[in-house]
């Protein structure tokens, strides 16, 4: 019995052996198909996908904003105490205009004097009187002092009028002579009547004395009268050709005299120029190390809290100048020489600024629109970008203009799809080959 029940256990497990291998050696072809199928459409749809999908191939790289007139930093020439400080943060501020001075020899108020006058007389020197003899301008005195005595010395030229009254004398003179020399014609027009007169009488007289009706010495009279009018006609020429002379020297030292005034006159003023061209350089010298001056129209901003009798160094940023009205915003970045030549203008730039994180105000979409030509000396290119819509992010988020605020700019090279990616390398290698 025993042996039956074995043998019917492993007919039974034959069985069942015989039926699963049915099954696993007969898969339906439907399956198989379908299987085929759907790894071919997998395959096909990642090749595709690797052509038809691209993203882009990008160069980051830093980005400071700027204008095409950028804000002005004024920083200490000298180390000193500021004397004074005329502005206050934000505030508006005209070109020319002094914000603060540090310590030095020379009186603010007098400087600012010197340097108005020196602008009205340079305008016109005959308006304005001697300036104060007693200025206080420190390193600037020797040139104030020679400024004072050239004027001095002008007006001095200008009251005195000598050539004036030099000329006035001699055309005086001139009017005498003239009369005499009217006085002398008008006599030698007489004394050339009487000779004529006395020539005809002699000629008579000579017919006369052959006729025998006067004697020899009555001819000798008559003639001796004419020689003596002659005589007198001939003093008389003498007496007008001098006075003409006299007249043309005259007339020839009037000018002479007029010769000397403008040429004492050109001398004295340009002896003014000379010293006020020098003391006005001295000027500006002075204000470039002891004054801060306000280059353009604009907002002061101060970099610290500068106050009266605090103490700067040389070299100290003091106050940057925004500029009242900001042109045309650019960035400046610099890429280096590595890929640079993928980098052209009109190409996209991606910005995100480091103040205004990009998850919540998003990014800044910009546009290259110069590369320098020749690199600096650190091998870098400097690449300006715009900014077609303004500061304008991709949130609808206007941003403030903030002079030298700093960003991180990708430039958007060009859109290179995986596939593409992956049979770059292979194109070289074939290329290479080649």
């Amino acid at each position: 019995m025993e042996d039956k029940e074995i043998k019917g256990t492993d007919s039974t497990e034959d069985f069942n052996r015989e039926e699963l291998q049915n099954i696993i050696g007969s898969i339906p072809s439907s399956i198989l198909r379908r299987g085929i199928t759907l790894i071919a459409l997998i395959v096909i749809s990642i090749i595709v996908g690797s052509a038809v999908f691209k993203y882009p191939d990008i160069i980051s790289t830093s980005m400071t904003l700027t204008s095409m007139n950028p804000s002005i930093a004024l920083t200490a020439k000298v180390s000193g105490r500021l004397l004074d400080v005329r502005v206050v943060d934000k505030q508006y501020v005209k070109k020319g205009e002094y914000l603060s001075i540090i310590e030095n020899y020379a009186t603010i108020k007098d400087v600012i004097f010197i340097k108005e006058y020196l602008d009205l007389l340079n305008q016109n020197i005959n308006k304005f009187n001697l300036p104060p003899v007693d200025l206080n301008l420190g390193s600037m005195q020797s040139l104030y002092s020679n400024l004072y005595h050239s004027i001095s010395e002008y007006y001095e030229f200008k009251r005195l009028r000598y050539h004036n009254q030099k000329i006035s004398y001699i055309n005086n003179k001139i009017h005498l002579y003239e009369d005499l020399y009217k006085n002398a014609i008008q006599q030698k027009e007489n004394i050339y009547e009487q000779f004529n007169l006395k020539k005809n009488k002699h000629i008579r007289d000579s017919i006369l004395n052959n006729q025998g009706v006067i004697s020899s010495e009555e001819l000798e009279n008559s003639k001796y009268e004419l020689l003596q009018n002659s005589v007198s006609i001939s003093n008389m020429q003498s007496t007008i050709q001098n006075a003409a002379i006299q007249i043309s020297q005259m007339k020839e030292n009037i000018f002479e005299t007029k010769c000397d005034n403008i040429e004492k006159n050109n001398l004295l003023l340009n002896k003014i120029k000379i010293h006020s061209a020098e003391l006005r350089s001295e000027i500006k010298l002075w204000e470039q190390n002891y004054v801060f001056i306000s280059p353009i129209n604009g907002n002061v901003n101060f970099t610290n809290c500068w106050v009266k009798n605090k103490q700067v160094t040389s070299g100290d940023l003091i106050f940057n100048i925004i500029p009242d009205k900001r042109k045309s915003i650019i960035g400046e970045s610099q890429i280096y020489l590595s890929r640079s030549g993928k980098v052209k203008i009109g190409q996209k730039v991606n910005v995100r600024f480091y103040n205004f994180p990009d998850n919540e105000y998003g990014i800044v979409r910009g546009v290259v629109n110069s590369i320098s030509i020749v690199p600096t000396k650190n091998k870098f290119y400097i690449v300006k970008i715009i900014f077609p819509n303004g500061l304008k992010t991709s949130y609808n988020i206007d941003l403030p203009f903030l002079p030298e605020m700093r960003a991180n700019a990708d430039i958007i090279i060009n859109d290179l799809s995986l596939l593409e990616r992956i049979l770059m390398p292979l194109k070289r290698i074939w290329t290479e080959r080649m």
